[in-house]
């Protein structure tokens, strides 16, 4: 019944950039990001076929107080007429991951119901309203809902390719060569789109960022959560990284996105790319495919034996780091995730914390693959070090990619990409 509507864009002209806005009072800081429009009715508690068809649900996220004293909360959504009306929250509060902070990421389900007529008429903007916060519902902070770029694909089979989530980028991060690698190591890997958020950044690293934007390989947005960086966890990078994984699925289509932070690599041990992990193991009920943690350690010598000799840039991390701790950390302790978008419900750090009804995550062997952990500090600089040469496979195109890319941004410094 879901697919026998026409569903015409509200909005064509939204070009799908969010930023964080104070939601009532400014005063208390409460904050809304984005929003999307989810069409899997399996995640609605309540789906009706009676007058109306429930066509899916909008996924809201927030910054609120970890314990907000409402015990509703309503998405308030509005038509391209300006017409609107409330929607009770099916499900609503703090995500996993909140250490002990006074706020926390929110996500907020809201069903969506509509009449059996066609085209459907669906919502161009959605704000939260709660008692608490009574300027929420006087005054709203509408953010703009996102839907497919393409209506057509709604329905559609995601198309199995992979995006890369990346933690946000913060405190002025100014390691130019280690962004340029991670980059051009997991398009090796056959990840085709990146997915970046800022909080600050070096005007170097914004080029390189501009440069894969102007190419069509990356999406930049800013996550602007200054305000916030004392008292939530990590910058909010459980937001982000939900942000993210919804984003890739609604927006994009994608089938995969590699949930990672710049010093981390996933890294297959007996097939020759993710790419072709993914092609030969997903079964098509996976929500995750978990990737357990080992270490390498900047503190440990360089080894550039295999770099050749015209290489301009030859302190390649995963290159020049060849021993990593024997120790593999347990799944869920700093492991990675390659998630299944459609089967994710929520998001975490280190693991998938909700499935979709019928999805289970998989535990990657170690045998078969392992998350290489770049860390510039020691966890413990006493763990027993391998040597392990596995990401040196991809050192000759490795080098190379990294060389013309530098060339195309910095040819003013010759093609030098700067180490931090």
């Amino acid at each position: 019944m879901q697919r026998q509507l026409l569903y015409p864009k509200p909005n064509p002209h939204w070009n799908y950039n969010n930023s964080w806005r104070r939601i009532g009072n400014a005063s208390l800081r409460h904050e809304i990001y984005s929003a999307y429009f989810d069409a899997r009715t399996d995640i609605v508690g309540r789906v009706r076929l009676d007058e109306e068809i429930t066509i899916g649900s909008l996924r809201v996220f927030a910054i609120l107080p970890e314990r907000l004293r409402d015990s509703q909360i309503s998405c308030i959504v509005r038509f391209a007429d300006f017409s609107s009306y409330e929607i009770v929250a099916e499900e609503a509060g703090a995500m996993h991951d909140v250490h002990n902070n006074s706020f926390a990421a929110w996500s907020i389900m809201c069903p969506l119901h509509v009449a059996k007529s066609s085209p459907v008429q669906l919502p161009q903007a959605v704000a939260l309203s709660y008692a608490s916060n009574r300027l929420s519902h006087l005054s709203p902070s509408y953010v703009q809902i996102s839907y497919p770029r393409n209506m057509s694909e709604l329905f559609a089979k995601s198309r199995a390719t992979i995006s890369v989530c990346v933690g946000p980028i913060q405190e002025n991060y100014s390691n130019v060569l280690r962004l340029v690698e991670f980059v051009e190591m997991y398009r090796l890997q056959g990840a085709t789109h990146f997915y970046f958020y800022y909080v600050e950044a070096s005007e170097e690293v914004r080029r390189v960022l501009e440069h894969y934007r102007l190419r069509g390989l990356a999406d930049v947005f800013e996550w602007n959560v200054q305000s916030h960086l004392q008292d939530l966890h990590y910058a909010g990078i459980v937001a982000q990284f939900n942000d993210c994984v919804y984003r890739a699925n609604v927006v994009d289509n994608y089938r995969y996105a590699a949930v990672v932070d710049l010093d981390e690599v996933l890294m297959p041990l007996k097939h020759n790319s993710l790419a072709d992990y993914l092609r030969q193991c997903d079964e098509g009920r996976s929500s995750g495919f978990v990737f357990r943690n080992v270490f390498f350690y900047r503190k440990d010598s360089n080894d550039t034996f295999n770099a050749p000799a015209h290489v301009m840039n030859r302190l390649l991390y995963t290159q020049s780091k060849v021993r990593r701790t024997l120790e593999v950390l347990p799944a869920y302790i700093r492991s990675k995730v390659v998630v299944n978008t459609r089967g994710i419900v929520e998001m975490g750090n280190h693991q998938v914390y909700r499935s979709a009804p019928g999805y289970v995550d998989h535990i990657v062997h170690q045998t078969v693959g392992l998350l290489f952990h770049y860390r510039d500090k020691c966890i413990n600089c006493k763990m027993v070090l391998i040597v392990d040469y596995t990401a040196r496979r991809f050192g000759s195109l490795l080098f190379d990619r990294v060389d013309a890319t530098c060339l195309e941004v910095f040819m003013e410094r010759n093609g030098i990409c700067q180490l931090a």
